[in-house]
C-alpha cells in the first residue's frame, strides 16, 4: 500500500464565504420558519368567536382572506359582508358566496406574501455583497 495521503483544502475566496454564511443563514430561517408553521397547524383549539369576529371587522369589507374552517377545510376569498354571528366569503377559486358563522372558523388570516418577500429581500441582498468583494 502507498503513502497517505492528505486531503486537499479548497480556500473559498471572501465573496464566495459571504454567500456561503448567507446561504447557511437563510436554510436555518426558512426552517425555523417551517417548523412554527407546523406547530401553528397542530393547534387544535378553536378561538374565541368574538375575537373571530373582532379579527373580521378589522379586516373590513372587500379585503382578501384565508379561512381555515375547525374541520381543516380552507377556503380562499374576500369578504362580502359582516354580521353579529357570521360573515360571507366570495369565494376565489370556485366562485360563488359561502356565509361562515364565526364558531366554526379555526383561524383566518391575511394571505399577504410578507415571508416570502422578505426572504427574497434577503437573497437578493446576500448577492449584491458577494458581487462587490
Amino acid at each position: 500500500m502507498g503513502p497517505i495521503q492528505s486531503s486537499r483544502v479548497i480556500s473559498l475566496s471572501g465573496s464566495m464565504q459571504v454567500l456561503r454564511q448567507g446561504l447557511a443563514i437563510l436554510l436555518a430561517i426558512a426552517l425555523t420558519g417551517a417548523g412554527t408553521a407546523s406547530a401553528f397547524a397542530k393547534e387544535s383549539q378553536a378561538p374565541d368567536p368574538s375575537m373571530v369576529a373582532a379579527q373580521v371587522k378589522k379586516f373590513g369589507v372587500g379585503k382578501a382572506v384565508k379561512v381555515k374552517l375547525i374541520g381543516g377545510e380552507k377556503l380562499n376569498g374576500h369578504i362580502r359582508s359582516i354580521s353579529a354571528d357570521a360573515f360571507t366569503v366570495k369565494l376565489s377559486k370556485e366562485g360563488g358566496e359561502r356565509v361562515i358563522p364565526y364558531a366554526q372558523v379555526g383561524q383566518v388570516k391575511d394571505p399577504s406574501p410578507v415571508t416570502w418577500m422578505l426572504i427574497g429581500a434577503a437573497i437578493v441582498i446576500i448577492i449584491i455583497v458577494a458581487a462587490k468583494r
